[in-house]
């Protein structure tokens, strides 16, 4: 019987045809040897598939699936978790590069130090060419041994997110509730990770992220793209709701209230002790101060939301109309 590996990467990707390959390299050309690569692919259209089944049938490492219509990242992101064996889990994006040595850099303090529940490293912007745009040094004080502190910088410190590309400890996500698929899931996870454990910075820039025109952060709804008369031009925080599940195109959503519902949430359920969870609640005074301006466009997008599905709906009806009337004349 084949022993499961130590880690688990999952890839989860639509339409990466571009970056994949050499995505792909960066990870399956790690000094560390012992993980399993899943790559689950949201029915692309494009060399997506052609790439990841030549890479699979030459390396045992890789497992690759395939849905057949596109289900949203958010679905996606859960899907490779699930189908991970591993100690360790780490989330990789199709178009990002990791160093040869980042697995090993980053394993190495989570085995040393059971406190640890994430590692990552300094982060390396790129275009789409490859041409260097900036080192992304954030400093964050997530390696504290005060969770109440963890929490507040992964609450009101402006970052990325590129914490969530990193390596963390299995155990630890499985007592989470699954990645959501709404704006923002992926800092709401890093909150919930904070009560848990520690976060450890590798101190170099052996992580890569691309910048590109496809990329997630440029998806923008499909209510703001065609011609017709609007309340406004707005969209809430990309990458916008449909990205993360595309059957929400037309529904109402309230991305920034749904992140405040579920930071409460996350505090509710935190293990640590009462006075701190007081600690943490008042931190949301804060967070809501500083949101409180998207929370007010929240509204207005949802008005414009519903007035583009009601646009929709009766411009469907005089097409059917339309079709009806030729087939009977």
């Amino acid at each position: 019987m084949t022993p499961e590996p130590l880690l688990s990467v999952g890839l989860f990707v639509y339409n990466g045809g571009a970056f994949i390959k050499e995505s792909l390299e960066s990870l399956l050309q790690q000094t560390f040897r012992d993980f399993e690569l899943i790559i689950s692919d949201n029915g692309s259209t494009d060399r997506t598939q052609e790439i990841c089944e030549q890479y699979a049938r030459a390396d045992s490492r890789i497992r690759y699936y395939r849905q057949p219509v596109n289900m949203g990242a958010g679905w996606n992101i859960r899907r490779v978790f699930e189908l991970g064996h591993g100690q360790y889990f780490k989330w990789a994006a199709c178009d990002d590069l990791c160093s040869p040595d980042f697995f090993m850099k980053c394993i190495d303090p989570l085995r040393r130090d059971s406190s640890l529940v994430l590692t990552y490293s300094r982060t390396r912007v790129i275009d789409q060419r490859g041409n260097f745009i900036e080192n992304y040094d954030w400093p964050m004080r997530t390696d504290s041994d005060d969770p109440v502190i963890r929490y507040r910088d992964t609450l009101l410190n402006d970052h990325m997110c590129y914490q969530i590309f990193g390596v963390m400890r299995r155990d630890a996500l499985l007592q989470l509730p699954p990645q959501g698929s709404y704006v923002n899931s992926d800092g709401i996870l890093l909150s919930q990770l904070s009560f848990l454990g520690k976060f450890y910075e590798v101190p170099e820039y052996i992580f890569t992220s691309r910048r590109h025109q496809a990329q997630s952060s440029k998806t923008v709804p499909v209510r703001v793209k065609g011609r017709r008369f609007r309340l406004t031009d707005r969209f809430c925080t990309l990458p916008c709701p449909e990205w993360w599940d595309p059957q929400k195109a037309t529904r109402v959503t309230f991305p920034e209230w749904r992140q405040l519902q579920e930071q409460i949430l996350a505090i509710v359920n935190a293990p640590i002790a009462p006075r701190q969870k007081v600690q943490a609640f008042a931190l949301l005074a804060p967070w809501i101060v500083k949101h409180f301006r998207r929370m007010m466009k929240d509204l207005v997008v949802a008005a414009d939301q519903v007035l583009y599905n009601v646009q929709m709906s009766r411009l469907s009806a005089k097409t059917d109309l339309k079709e009806v009337e030729g087939k009977s004349a």
